[in-house]
């Protein structure tokens, strides 16, 4: 019985989302494509810049932590460079929902990717902090999480 709800959910967003796209499109006509909206604007990085200097002063890195910090920096703006050249390197056509969904299936996989990259560096800098820091830390990400909903 679950099965056959589930199904019937799949199905029905489907329907929904083959219905709304084109109407979607016409609405962002100005905005451009997901594509366009990715690829066409330059990546800025200075938030993650800003963000390492407010968060060494608020947990009071040492110098090892923030030689941690910065190497985690460093390898999530080289991935998502990186994510952003494999993905923009060929338009690819998204008038059907076929190819926008697979398009946006080849954007989450570019995203796994580059977490894969990211994460064993940034286990590596909160694994550096002590337990104070760390309790900082999880306050300052949950704060942060919580302003993005």
């Amino acid at each position: 019985m679950q099965y056959l709800k589930v199904c019937a959910l799949v199905i029905a967003s489907a329907i929904l989302a083959a219905g709304f796209g084109p109407a979607r499109a016409e609405k962002e006509g100005s905005r451009g494509s997901v594509y366009d909206r990715i690829c066409s604007a330059s990546t800025e990085h200075g938030h993650h810049h800003k963000m390492a200097k407010r968060l060494a002063e608020y947990l009071n890195l040492t110098d090892a932590q923030k030689a941690a910090y910065k190497e985690f920096v460093d390898t999530r703006t080289k991935a998502v460079d990186d994510m952003k050249t494999n993905l923009c390197a060929t338009k690819p056509d998204l008038s059907t929902f076929e190819s926008r969904l697979t398009f946006h299936e080849k954007m989450l996989e570019a995203r796994v990717a580059a977490l894969k990259e990211e994460n064993p560096k940034l286990l590596a800098f909160y694994k550096s902090l002590d337990a104070d820091q760390k309790e900082k830390f999880d306050q300052f990400r949950s704060r942060r999480d919580r302003d993005r909903e």
